[in-house]
C-alpha cells in the first residue's frame, strides 16, 4: 500500500480533513491509528489537539513509524493564529523518529464543542473571558477555505 490517511477525531474537525484527503487519494488506508496502516508509504495523519500537541493516540502512532513520508495535519480550538498552530506542529513532530521524513503540515481551527465551552466558562472564567471570541470563530471551522488550503498544500506534494 502506498498512502494511509490515519486520523483522530473528537468532535469531527479533523476527521472532516482526514475525509478531503482521502477524496484525493482514494486508493489508501483510511481510518484510526492501526497497525494496518503501517504498511504505507507516505503517510497523511491527523490529530486533535491537546496541551499544545497532538492527542495520545496519535502520538503512540507516531512512536512506531519507521521510514515513512509523513503529512501531519490537525485542529485546533482555542486560537488561530500562525503562532499557535506553529507551536502545536513542533510540538508533534518532537514525537517523529530521526528515521522518517516530514514532507508537509496543516493546521486550522476546529470547533470546540458546545460542551467543552461549557466546561471553561464555568470552570476558568477567566480564560474563557480571553478567549471567547475565538471560541465563537471556532464554530465556523473548518470550513471550505480551510480544506481548499489543506488541498493546496498537498497538491504541492505532486504525488
Amino acid at each position: 500500500m502506498k498512502y494511509a490517511v490515519v486520523y483522530s477525531s473528537i468532535t469531527g474537525n479533523t476527521k472532516k480533513l482526514a475525509e478531503s484527503i482521502k477524496n484525493k487519494i482514494t486508493e489508501c488506508y483510511f481510518g484510526k491509528p492501526s497497525d494496518e496502516a503501517l504498511s504505507a508509504d507516505t503517510i497523511f495523519l491527523g490529530f486533535w489537539t491537546t496541551k499544545n500537541s497532538c492527542s495520545p493516540d496519535v502520538q503512540s502512532f507516531i512512536e512506531k513509524l519507521s521510514g515513512k513520508n509523513l503529512f501531519i495535519f490537525g485542529t485546533a480550538g482555542y486560537n488561530n493564529t500562525k503562532e499557535y498552530f506553529e507551536e502545536i506542529l513542533s510540538n508533534a513532530k518532537s514525537h517523529v523518529p530521526s528515521s522518517n521524513t516530514i514532507i508537509g503540515t496543516y493546521m486550522c481551527q476546529g470547533k470546540v464543542s458546545d460542551t467543552k465551552q461549557d466546561m471553561i466558562k464555568k470552570d476558568k472564567p477567566e480564560m474563557y473571558e480571553a478567549i471567547k471570541d475565538n471560541l465563537a470563530e471556532s464554530a465556523h471551522h473548518p470550513n471550505e477555505d480551510d480544506i481548499k488550503a489543506l488541498i493546496s498544500e498537498i497538491d504541492k506534494l505532486n504525488l
